[in-house]
């Protein structure tokens, strides 16, 4: 039996600690995430009803005011079983884009339910970025917390690693202010499904899905994905002290994650931004990029496929 010292135990029990308070961080988040919490619907009932993917069509992009009931001028007898089907789909997301509409202009009347719904989509942002950053964080974490642990400020080790968290969630807030600023520019420009919220111009999709795979072979991405590769690398060349310091290193990781992932993350205006399989397949997706350093090969094949993918949208 090997006997371990008392750092070594300590070391183990402390790494619990850090690896079950990002695990809670990410339960609750996700919680929040898949109940939809202040929103219309919650995320397992948008995932239903748009499926893995559910591309935008004339029917669903043309403005309500001038979409006609196929009933009206077709006769039943001469539909098939699949026009119906399609019939009663688009006719009640025509229906519960109504009732959301008319919620969202008795809402416009107020600045005060403006400002709630604002808020609240900010933080459908927030939270679903935590839910789906942190985990491709985790690992950067606790390497932080072992090194503060056998440093200086061993003492404060687990706090200084908590508010270096803090730190790179920060910088997901930032995004999740920018991305909730286009969620409601795009609603107000009605080229977005508000009730899918999913982007519901075929050419907004598809030039999306090609800008996200062409940035996959920048510069300025493989130089943020090579920083989140290394988390040893990263804070040798940052060497925080104090409560500050924990805070602005945090910060600096955020802005390289953000720098690598931003574009991904935005590739939920397309899926729709509540749809699970987007938002779990994205998340996996972010945690392996991160983690394959030995295959340098699979961010440029993910930009193959995304540039494929907006390639036939648009040829379909």
């Amino acid at each position: 039996m090997v006997n371990k010292s008392f750092l070594e135990m300590s070391l183990e029990k402390d790494n619990l600690i850090v690896s079950f308070s990002i695990f809670m961080v990410v339960f609750i988040c996700s919680l929040y995430t898949v109940l939809g919490v202040g929103m219309n619907m919650s995320a397992v009932e948008m995932t239903r009803m748009s499926g893995i993917f559910s591309a935008p069509d004339n029917m669903s992009s043309m403005p309500m005011n001038k979409m006609e009931i196929p009933g009206e001028e077709m006769d039943e007898s001469q539909m098939s079983s699949h026009s119906m089907t399609s019939m009663v789909k688009h006719t009640d997301q025509m229906e519960q884009s109504m009732d959301m509409d008319m919620d969202m202009d008795k809402g416009a009347k107020s600045p005060f339910s403006q400002l709630t719904y604002s808020i609240t989509m900010f933080l459908m942002w927030w939270l679903m970025m935590i839910a789906m950053m942190t985990p491709s964080a985790s690992s950067m974490l606790l390497l932080f917390f072992r090194l503060k642990k056998i440093g200086p400020e061993k003492e404060s080790a687990l706090p200084h690693t908590y508010v270096f968290l803090c730190g790179y969630l920060i910088m997901w807030g930032v995004f999740s202010i920018a991305a909730c600023s286009v969620h409601l520019l795009l609603n107000k420009m009605q080229i977005a499904d508000e009730m899918m919220m999913q982007i519901s111009s075929v050419y907004v999709s598809c030039a999306l899905l090609i800008l996200a795979g062409l940035y996959q072979f920048t510069s300025f991405k493989q130089a943020c994905l090579k920083h989140c590769r290394s988390p040893a690398n990263f804070l040798a060349e940052h060497r925080p002290i104090g409560i500050g310091g924990s805070v602005k290193i945090g910060m600096i990781h955020g802005l390289f994650c953000l720098g690598c992932c931003w574009i991904l993350m935005a590739l939920l205006f397309v899926g729709g931004v509540m749809n699970l399989f987007w938002i779990v397949g994205l998340a996996v997706y972010v945690v392996i990029e991160k983690a394959a350093a030995k295959l340098p090969m699979l961010d440029r094949l993910m930009g193959i496929i995304l540039i494929v993918g907006g390639v036939s949208l648009f040829m379909a």
